[in-house]
């Protein structure tokens, strides 16, 4: 058993009557979904002394808010460099000698700076996802099976505001997984955004995922030997002791880019059930999104990360693996995406996937 970690993350949020993150899509378009998960008062989820020098700040898109943001802090007397992503920020701040206390709405409002988690990871190769509410049993056996067959030995989890347990329950509960020699849960309580979809040209309305991926490549996984991005719900498969941590260590370009499907539980199965209960494949198969596993260290470590891919458009052309495969588990869902319980018209039982969770799990489900 690790020594498990809990670490939560300073931020700045707005209050509703001061300046407020404008709207990314027109009034015609504004979903009542959208209303009601739309991050408008979110300004800076973390704050980090990089182990390198200076300080990095991770937020949603500013859009309209950068203006108050940069002014806050030049009047800090700092050195300020900006990088936009799609969905999220970060900020380079150099030359601070103390606090740092940004001047909003002419107030000066204290932001704590983090110590940076980097050393905790540093040389490991680390299992990482952004959690909200899933069941502490489906989390350990995401963990477990990805030590088991992966060699993950660190777990970096973002924990988006659970209510049916805290972050130290979750911590608790990874660091008994065997083969894990370090636990972190990052406590991140901040509104995720909605999933409904909205025009082909505006700013994507969820900044959260995407803003913790890359506040972990700037500063937790920084130091790590390879990191395996995937959500509670997916199992990366592969050749019988071969790891994909290993895949993306030796690639030229240090990254393996994974190729999945989805996969089902027993029919007529209603309501949630663990991964390990998924030993149906849709006829004919129905693939999924895919998801990344690199090396920091490697010729893609300094491009910004996303939920699905990184680099561009044409990164996976060059990354994506023959030998390695995701299973997408339909019904490992707390729900909050509709449709998710509803299975397709057609299943059939995979010997090979049945095979490989017994070799994990065993029959139990």
């Amino acid at each position: 058993m690790t020594h498990p970690i809990v670490i939560a993350l300073p931020g700045i949020v707005l209050p509703e009557t001061g300046p407020l993150r404008r709207h990314v899509r027109p009034p015609e378009r504004r979903t009542e979904l959208y209303l009601e998960r739309y991050d408008r008062r979110t300004l800076i989820y973390d704050a980090v002394r990089l182990p390198g020098g200076g300080v990095c700040l991770t937020t949603p898109r500013l859009l309209n808010l950068w203006p108050l943001l940069r002014d806050g802090l030049r009047r800090s007397g700092v050195a300020v460099r900006r990088r936009k992503y799609l969905r999220c920020e970060q900020i380079t701040l150099r030359g601070l000698t103390a606090g740092l206390e940004p001047e909003i709405g002419g107030s000066p409002v204290p932001l704590p700076l983090r110590a940076s988690g980097a050393p905790l990871f540093a040389g490991m190769r680390v299992l990482m996802a952004v959690n909200k509410d899933n069941d502490l049993d489906w989390i350990a056996d995401w963990a477990r099976f990805h030590a088991l067959r992966h060699g993950a030995d660190g777990v970096l989890l973002f924990d988006n505001g659970s209510t049916a347990y805290s972050p130290e329950d979750a911590a608790a509960r990874l660091s008994e997984v065997p083969g894990m020699a370090r636990a972190v849960v990052v406590s991140a309580p901040f509104p995720y955004g909605p999933a409904d979809k909205g025009g082909r040209f505006d700013v994507p309305p969820r900044f959260f995922q995407t803003a913790m991926l890359n506040l972990a490549r700037r500063d937790f996984v920084a130091q790590a030997r390879a990191v395996l991005s995937v959500d509670i719900d997916e199992m990366v498969t592969g050749p019988q002791g071969e790891s994909i941590f290993a895949a993306a260590e030796r690639h030229p370009l240090g990254m393996v880019t994974i190729p999945g499907i989805w996969v089902f539980p027993p029919p007529g199965t209603e309501g949630p059930v663990p991964q390990r209960a998924h030993l149906w494949q849709a006829d004919p198969t129905q693939p999924c999104h895919q998801k990344w596993c690199i090396a920091p260290s490697g010729p893609m470590g300094r491009v910004g990360w996303h939920v699905h891919s990184l680099g561009g458009p044409l990164q996976p052309l060059f990354t994506v693996s023959k030998d390695f495969e995701l299973l997408h588990c339909r019904a490992t869902s707390t729900g909050w995406k509709p449709g998710r319980f509803a299975p397709p018209a057609a299943v059939s039982q995979d010997p090979e996937i049945a095979a490989l969770f017994d070799s994990v799990f065993g029959n139990a489900v």
